[in-house]
């Protein structure tokens, strides 16, 4: 085990608890007080927060994998994004929506991370119509089974496989659903499949996405099964250095038609009626945001894709190059007050849900879960199940029960 080496990082910049649990990163594991594990770049890493920085150091390593110290610290660097300045981002956002000062505080050091390409992929195919909670599971399910074990006095830690690895699996589909995936482990054979059979190195291919632009790159993952707009864009965003890609849910269609909506209708030449509140977009922006809140209204009952295409379009006009950046902070926000509402209510702590050790045993399959929409599987069906109840409720009272 070495020793703690400093990566001379303020937490202005970075907070590990945030960043590691808010549904970027599926894999660190809380072993400690305020440290995090995780097996990349072929070690078993160690971080630790303190009041003023950022420690690491590794636990043990694979036979296989670089040792050099200086290695291992700058492929660490570099999967922290630590060459961004977060602070200096947060500047820019607040000039443009003063209320993003509050959020600032209340998510300092909440960054994207630049993660490995395959393993972005796979985690997130797994998140249609899934919790951080489960998709942890999921995926840490998923390394114990395919990948490489790394043995440390803090326990056994899984690298993340890669895909020719998971194609040896006589039955992928099979398998994965013995480990709990559901429907979705349909779409890892094939995507595994379609991989292979196209690309003699199936992790060269994903990797050369880096240097596509956003549209291209959106286009290439769109053709694997199980990829749809949003985990696209999440894999764009979190793993193939397209800052400016915005991946919109439920959350952050939320977040923009209770944030900034009422505001923007309000605006008059990009200020609005509360001077301490004003939203002031770039002026080439002003008349396009506008159009972008009118639709999202329209589609304020029952949100399309449409609409979400608006929010997404709404926080790109709005924070710019790096959207993708400023949406994680939202999307933490967010998720944090969910959180807090939910622990009030059953009196735990906030955000317990996204801490502490990962269980890897074996567990009894979950009842699969139809896609609520098969061609895509992100799109929520809420709105559907509710004209289909109202329509039923109709034929009920004319005496025509379905």
């Amino acid at each position: 085990m070495a020793a703690w080496t400093d990566l001379k990082i303020k937490p202005s910049e970075l907070r590990l608890d945030p960043t590691l649990t808010c549904g970027q990163a599926f894999r660190w594991q809380s072993t400690g007080p305020s440290e995090w594990t995780c097996a990349l770049f072929g070690h078993a890493i160690d971080l630790k927060q303190t009041p003023t920085t950022i420690l690491f150091r590794t636990l043990g390593h694979l036979k296989t994998a670089p040792t050099d110290h200086s290695h291992v610290e700058s492929s660490l660097r570099d999967y922290l994004q630590l060459h961004i300045s977060l602070g200096t981002l947060c500047d820019t956002w607040t000039i443009v929506d003063p209320d993003f000062a509050k959020l600032r505080k209340a998510q300092e050091g909440v960054r994207t991370l630049r993660q490995p390409v395959v393993e972005t992929l796979f985690a997130f195919i797994a998140s249609s119509n899934n919790n951080i909670k489960r998709i942890t599971m999921l995926v840490n399910k998923f390394c114990a089974h395919f990948g490489t074990p790394i043995e440390t006095n803090k326990g056994i830690f899984y690298t993340f496989p890669e895909v020719k690895d998971i194609a040896r699996c006589a039955d992928i589909e099979g398998t994965l659903k013995e480990l709990g995936f559901g429907y979705r482990a349909k779409y890892y054979a094939k995507t595994v499949a379609l991989l292979c059979d196209s690309h003699e190195c199936p992790e060269i291919f994903l990797l050369g996405l880096r240097d596509k632009s956003l549209e291209e790159a959106r286009k290439e993952l769109l053709q694997l099964s199980g990829v749809g707009p949003k985990v696209a864009d999440c894999v764009c965003l979190m793993a193939l250095d397209k800052p400016g890609a915005v991946p919109v849910d439920t959350h952050i269609w939320q977040v923009a038609l209770r944030r900034y909506v009422p505001r923007i209708a309000n605006m008059q030449d990009g200020i609005g009626a509360e001077q301490s509140r004003r939203l002031v977009p770039p002026e080439d922006k002003v008349e396009l945001v506008r159009g972008l809140a009118r639709q999202l209204v329209a589609g304020q009952k029952a949100p399309s894709t449409k609409a979400y295409e608006a929010a997404q379009q709404l926080i790109i006009a709005l924070f710019g190059p790096f959207a993708g950046w400023a949406q994680g902070m939202l999307f933490s926000g967010d998720l944090d007050t969910a959180e807090s509402s939910a622990a009030a209510a059953k009196k735990e702590p906030a955000a317990s849900k996204r801490k502490g050790k990962v269980d890897v045993s074996p567990v009894k399959p979950a009842k699969p879960i139809k896609p609520e929409n098969p061609t895509n599987p992100e799109i929520p069906a809420s709105s559907i199940k509710m004209r289909l109840r109202k329509r039923k409720a109709r034929f009920r009272e004319e005496g025509k029960a379905e």
